[in-house]
């Protein structure tokens, strides 16, 4: 055989091998894994990281993602009930992760078609737990946050099934119907003017018991202040001499009359009358004798 026809076979054998190998290399990257599917038949083994040699023409690999995967469900399509039987939307995402050990389960039983199943799970649970509560409930921040945590937990045990991890649940918002929310922050609004007036009539009372308190205080005092200057009179007649002697000293220089009992002067009757003087007036001297 000439050296020109070897060459030429060569090459022949070259691609047809490459053609025949290269369809049997599978490469799988870190951010999957993947199953092998022999005529037919799926193999037992799940195909993790690498590369992997498969036999050429007959078999195949479906990949699974293997990172943090979401489902995102609009207030459009997530409908619950409310324990009244009003329909209101769910704005949420459950973000979940593939059991690398058992995709091939999850491909036996799902096939590719495994995200649609994982929606369904979704809306079945959010119809169990929502109606346990009232539309006013829905409301309340807390009742929300109540409501994701027992829905994860719901999920988490419906996804295991099928060989999922839930990472998280995250309800953005639960709409309700406008007339509803009007309805609701009225009742709150008529709530918290009756805690207010509550508080004031309260206060007010109070207030009125510390007057009563202090008004009863000030009698008291009053009450022993007399008793005090009925047993001792003469404080009272010192105290006021004190007060005269001030006025005195001061420059003030107009007259103060300052009536007082007959018992501060004890040498004087001031209920006698006082006679005026006469007063005789002198005649003008006009110098004619």
């Amino acid at each position: 055989m000439k050296g020109g026809n070897v060459v030429a076979l060569l090459v022949v054998l070259v691609v047809l091998g490459a053609a025949v190998l290269v369809p049997s290399v599978k490469i799988i990257d870190a951010t999957e894994v993947g199953v092998e599917v022999v005529l037919g038949k799926v193999k037992p083994e799940p195909l993790y990281p690498g590369v992997h040699v498969i036999p050429p023409f007959i078999a195949k690999v479906v990949k699974y993602p293997a990172t943090v995967q979401e489902i995102h469900l609009t207030s459009k399509e997530a409908r619950p009930f409310t324990s009244e039987g009003l329909e209101v939307g769910v704005d949420l995402s459950v973000f979940y992760r593939i059991d690398r050990a058992r995709v091939v389960d999850i491909y036996k039983q799902l096939k590719l078609d495994y995200e649609k199943r994982l929606e369904s799970i979704v809306l079945a649970d959010l119809r169990v737990i929502v109606p346990k509560y009232s539309s006013e409930d829905l409301y309340k921040q807390e009742t929300r946050e109540k409501i994701q945590a027992e829905l994860r937990a719901m999920l988490e045990r419906d996804f295991k099934k099928y060989g999922f991890y839930v990472e998280r649940v995250n309800i953005r918002n639960i709409e309700l119907p406008p007339e509803i929310v009007q309805a609701i922050e009225a009742k709150i609004q008529a709530k918290q003017e009756a805690e207010r007036y509550k508080y004031l009539v309260e206060k007010e009372k109070l207030e009125s018991e510390r007057k009563i308190v202090e008004a009863k205080g000030i009698a008291e005092a009053n009450q022993i202040i007399a008793d005090s200057l009925k047993k001792n009179p003469e404080y009272l007649m010192w105290y006021y001499m004190q007060v005269l002697e001030k006025f005195a000293e001061s420059q003030n220089n107009a007259i103060i009359l300052v009536p007082v009992p007959s018992a501060y002067y004890p040498n004087v009757n001031i209920t006698q009358p006082v006679q005026a003087p006469i007063i005789i007036p002198q005649e003008v001297s006009t110098g004619n004798k």
